[in-house]
């Protein structure tokens, strides 16, 4: 806002002077978004054509059903990135008057949070997000020349028709007591998704709380060289992040079963981000349980589960976990033990419970072991500064340490 006040003067200037420019922007490519994951206190502008638009869906947020609409934009370089709009910005934006542009349609957004989801990236609209259609700079025109010839239209995508699954119908999908879910054929099963009422009773220290991950897709990543490598996404263009992988045992009145839980799964039981216990408090033993963590046993949640395969084995992972309305606690909670205890290797199954054989003779059994995916719900988090990930990574001591406990996992088998 400007303010004029009785001293404030006037003067016509004669000289020429450059154009002011309708619209400033800043920038981001496509391939260091991957560094703004979650990080919602740094917003980013991204620019490119148009290639397909979906009509509004809804989706479950919280307790809210909030409308979306998903977009998909192309840079110079012909990478792809997903947009989400959400709300009115979603449902105010006009897909007719889109088709009566001429193509290729150049887009940029403003102030969009980087998120991620199933190990793909994508950026989605805040309250200060805005959108331009053919703004009048240097990189639209770029982007127009560079698509001119180009054949391929957008893609109007018709929306989904299926209702949200509301919260309650997630919270009691499928709902078993415990030792109905291992009475399961887990590989017969990989499609479900079940949910069962339980307590924390037991956290496995020797299978480590936490990997170095891929930022991409959150697979374990491992050290070559000054560089590290992703089977996915081959080497890294930045340094990997600290991830979730917590092994645990959960019990109700009919029995226990080992889980695995990951990420952001971890993240909102503990409210804190795994990057700030590893780097900022210096938790950086896998095999040493932090007491935050410790202190999810006794904890009782509603645990949505889903059997997911990590080579011949099934993981029994949880995805989400939801608040029990009953305040009564399942089981006692078992005494608080010293972060610096390791527990005994836990076993998948009760010695009584036969297993049964797989036509190659496999085992089936829910082996308390690392698993590669995950089903992201994005939460704002405080992150560590650049300075203090550069000097975690770079620590020599860490890393022969973090060696030894690799090497000393791949040898535990758990029966």
């Amino acid at each position: 806002m400007l303010q004029f006040a009785r001293s404030t003067f006037f003067r016509e200037v004669e000289e020429d002077i450059p154009e002011i420019p309708q619209h400033k922007f800043n920038f981001v490519e496509y391939d260091q978004l991957s560094s703004r994951v979650d990080i919602n206190d740094i917003l980013s502008d991204v620019i490119g054509r148009l290639i397909s638009i979906k009509g509004v869906e809804e989706s479950n947020v919280g307790n809210r059903v909030v409308k979306r609409r998903n977009l998909t934009i192309q840079n110079i370089r012909e990478e792809s990135l997903s947009i989400t709009l959400w709300g009115e910005i979603g449902e105010n934006f006009d897909e007719n008057a889109v088709q009566q542009m001429s193509e290729p349609v150049i887009i940029a957004f403003t102030a969009m949070a980087t998120k991620q989801y199933l190990g793909g990236l994508y950026v989605a609209s805040t309250s200060a997000t805005s959108f331009y259609f053919e703004p009048t700079i240097a990189e639209s025109e770029k982007i127009k020349r560079r698509f001119s010839h180009s054949i391929q239209g957008i893609d109007f995508i018709t929306p989904s028709t299926e209702k949200p699954v509301t919260l309650e119908e997630q919270k009691t999908m499928n709902r078993l007591m415990i030792a109905e879910l291992r009475c399961l054929d887990p590989y017969q099963n990989q499609d479900q998704k079940f949910t069962t009422k339980a307590t924390i009773t037991q956290i496995d220290a020797q299978q480590g709380w936490f990997y170095n991950a891929c930022p991409r897709c959150y697979r374990r990543v491992r050290q070559s060289g000054t560089s590290w490598w992703c089977d996915t996404h081959a080497y890294l263009t930045t340094i990997p992040i600290t991830w979730y992988k917590i092994n645990a045992r959960i019990e109700d009145s009919t029995g226990g079963i080992n889980i695995v839980m990951l990420g952001k799964t971890v993240q909102s039981l503990v409210n804190k981000a795994c990057s700030i216990l590893t780097i900022q408090e210096g938790y950086t033993d896998p095999n040493t349980i932090p007491p935050l963590i410790d202190q999810l046993k006794g904890m009782s949640k509603i645990f949505l589960i889903q059997f997911r395969p990590r080579g011949a084995f099934i993981d029994a992972t949880v995805v989400k976990t939801f608040d029990d309305d009953e305040s009564q606690m399942l089981l006692p909670a078992p005494p608080v033990q010293s972060p610096k205890h390791i527990p005994q290797p836990l076993t998948s199954l009760d010695p009584q419970t036969p297993l049964p054989e797989t036509k190659k003779g496999v085992k089936k059994q829910l082996f308390i072991t690392e698993s590669t995916t995950e089903e992201l719900q994005s939460s704002p988090q405080q992150h560590p500064s650049s300075t203090e990930i550069q000097t975690y990574f770079a620590d020599p001591s860490r890393k022969r340490k973090e060696s030894r406990s690799d090497e000393k996992g791949k040898k535990i088998r758990h029966g």
